[in-house]
């Protein structure tokens, strides 16, 4: 490793939801790293070498790479073991933590994308109806401390969802969806906004304008990567 290269290197793309969590992160740990724009549908060999399955995010620690979302916001917090912690120390509210984002994984992102791709309208609002009922889900398990999941302090729940839930305005944009401002969701939006004021998201979220463009191509159903096909399918989350 040279003298003047960072111990730490982050391999995003200003454009994905995973990416933006190992970011968001780094940040929130105030590690010292280098950012390493990265065009994952063009998979060279030298940033398979650092990911063999040539998705973002990617972070590079003293030369060894860790990847996967969610993995590497564990990682950055077992690391730099000082505050913020970004999980739980408590053993029943970590695993509290990671049911929650297996929830979002599994419930949230793949309707997300469902009501995004689906061609007929009677499907996307069978999404739309399933979506709602996720989000909420999440929010009935949220703390009645706001403003964040657990509370007061920012986690990993809040990163993972945050990442999909500041773009729900893409599904606004081109399905005419959104979360109703009422009782059932106040808390929610309670959440979202105080979310959305974290100076880590802040520094991580692209113009909504870059944002809506970015998924275009899965609104019109033209995305041919294959990324974009699994999604499609149903087989893979992005």
């Amino acid at each position: 490793m040279s003298s003047n290269k960072k111990e730490v290197q982050l391999y995003t793309a200003w454009f994905c939801p995973f990416a933006q969590r190992a970011w968001m992160a780094l940040l929130e740990k105030n590690v010292d790293f280098e950012y390493i724009e990265t065009d994952p549908y063009n998979k060279t060999p030298e940033f398979l070498a650092v990911n063999p399955r040539g998705l973002v995010p990617a972070i590079v620690h003293k030369g060894r790479s860790i990847y996967e979302s969610t993995i590497c916001i564990e990682y950055v917090d077992e690391v730099w073991q000082h505050e913020p912690r970004l999980l739980p120390t408590d053993p029943y509210e970590r695993a509290v933590a990671r049911i929650w984002v297996d929830f979002i994984g599994k419930r949230i992102i793949p309707v997300f994308y469902r009501i995004l791709q689906k061609e007929t309208e009677e499907e996307r609002e069978e999404g739309k109806v399933e979506l709602l009922k996720n989000i909420q889900s999440i929010t009935e398990a949220m703390s009645e401390k706001e403003p964040f999941f657990f509370g007061e302090n920012f986690g990993t729940v809040d990163i993972v969802l945050i990442s999909y839930a500041s773009r729900l305005f893409v599904l606004k944009h081109y399905r005419n969806f959104e979360v109703p401002h009422n009782e059932t969701f106040a808390r929610f939006h309670k959440w979202l906004e105080a979310a959305e004021n974290r100076p880590s998201f802040k520094a991580t979220m692209p113009e909504p304008d870059r944002i809506l463009a970015s998924y275009e191509k899965y609104a019109n159903n033209t995305a041919q990567s294959e990324l974009a096909v699994a999604i499609r399918k149903g087989t893979a989350i992005p």
